[in-house]
């Protein structure tokens, strides 16, 4: 990797919850109302609907009817049309920032970077690119004095080198989890990978089982400590992202997971084998514990600072094979993570997508981000109570579908 293209742990702070920005001083006056911004996509068919004006749209605040101030069609960093009822100038700077959770490299994600400096990133923006091990921050002049192919070859040996680096101890614990399940339920075979020579796998009186299944759960504690999506760390990562002026786009690769977990025929068996055991019995009930996973943060929260801190946030979860074991189960783990995600994404006005072909979901929403109308209002009867007001928009005379953000914090 060229040291001079991306620099490391600039962001570091969004995730240790370090505010990167000083609070501003406080001024005595009552605040005026702000002026909202609303980022507006309209589209028809799945395509893009131009030469909307001013009046074709209404804007309601908590259900009420607002004036609109201004107008202004956005397609790449250019406005190529605008309308003002008040004078208002917006800040258009761009900054990206693309996150990544997964443990196995997909060579299509080599397709996506591409597009990002072929066809989305210019000269003037910003992009931060956040991998399995830590930050990475694009120098704000390189894109205009590097050829776009020799940043996208950068970034992507930057992202499969520790795609794969931080997904290493992932792997060999889903690794060791498949090993114990077959282990556990009977079914280890002769080869050189199934423990032929660990003793604890051999059930020697009921001794094996329980070294067994204690090791069993403690690989599943393990990984769900490496996991854990926390409600802290977003909500450090929208306030953040609030305090950075501009047009800011977040896009989310998640992989989707397979766990490996002792088959309910296995545990059944087991139960009835081992029921005058207790401390088999005991360990065997305390695993159901962990095959459901609990949410890890609240959706409506986490939307509501998305959407105040002006992010367009698009998730794009990336389908996986599963794989089979015998005396086992693949289980697909992502009920705490898939719903959440895609509330927020429809909260500010992104998308979320299901895909086994990342590239392409990458290229629709950075076409969302492309192509937008970005209106102004200023609120009647505004008090700065720290409440949360929600933003509907509508557009007048046809069959569109309208994505904006939820609304905002008034402060």
């Amino acid at each position: 990797m060229d040291k001079n293209l991306f620099s490391g742990a600039v962001l570091a702070g969004i995730f240790l919850g370090v505010p990167f920005f000083a609070a501003a001083a406080q001024d005595a006056r009552p605040p005026s109302p702000p002026v909202v911004e609303v980022r507006v996509h309209v589209s028809t068919g799945g395509r893009f609907v131009d030469g909307l004006k001013l009046e074709d749209f209404e804007v309601l605040e908590d259900s009420k009817p607002q004036a609109i101030d201004s107008l202004r069609l956005v397609r790449g960093r250019d406005v190529v049309f605008k309308q003002e009822n008040k004078p208002y100038e917006p800040r258009l700077a761009r900054s990206y920032t693309l996150l990544f959770q997964a443990v196995d490299w997909d060579p299509k994600l080599v397709e996506a970077v591409d597009h990002l400096f072929a066809s989305v990133l210019k000269p003037g923006d910003s992009m931060t690119l956040v991998t399995p091990v830590k930050p990475y921050y694009l120098q704000s002049d390189v894109l205009a004095t590097r050829p776009a192919a020799v940043l996208s070859k950068s970034m992507q040996d930057v992202l499969r080198k520790d795609i794969l680096r931080g997904g290493g101890e992932y792997r060999n614990l889903i690794n060791e989890l498949k090993r114990l399940s077959k282990a556990i339920g009977g079914n280890a075979t002769t080869f050189q990978e199934d423990m032929e020579s660990d003793p604890s796998t051999e059930a020697d009186g009921g001794f094996g089982l329980e070294m067994q299944i204690d090791r069993y759960r403690q690989a599943l504690m393990k990984i769900e400590g490496m996991r854990l999506v926390d409600e802290g760390k977003l909500l450090s990562f929208a306030a953040t992202l609030r305090a950075v002026p501009g047009q800011k786009t977040v896009i989310l690769f998640y992989q989707r997971e397979y766990r490996p977990e002792i088959s309910s025929a296995t545990m059944n068996r087991l139960m009835s084998l081992y029921e005058d055991n207790p401390d088999i019995l005991g360990n065997l009930m305390d695993l159901f514990q962990f095959f459901k996973r609990e949410k890890t943060f609240d959706a409506n929260r986490v939307k509501r600072a998305f959407a105040d801190a002006g992010i367009s946030f698009h998730f794009i979860f990336m389908e996986k094979k599963s794989q089979r074991i015998f005396g086992g189960t693949m289980r697909e783990q992502s009920e705490d993570i898939y719903p959440g995600f895609t509330e927020i994404a429809r909260a500010t006005g992104g998308i979320a997508e299901s895909s086994q072909n990342p590239a392409v979901s990458f290229r629709r929403a950075a076409a969302i981000s492309e192509d937008y109308y970005l209106l102004s209002y200023t609120p009647g009867a505004y008090s700065p109570d720290g409440g949360f007001r929600t933003i509907a928009v509508r557009v007048k005379g046809g069959n569109y579908t309208v994505s904006n953000r939820l609304g905002y914090y008034a402060r």
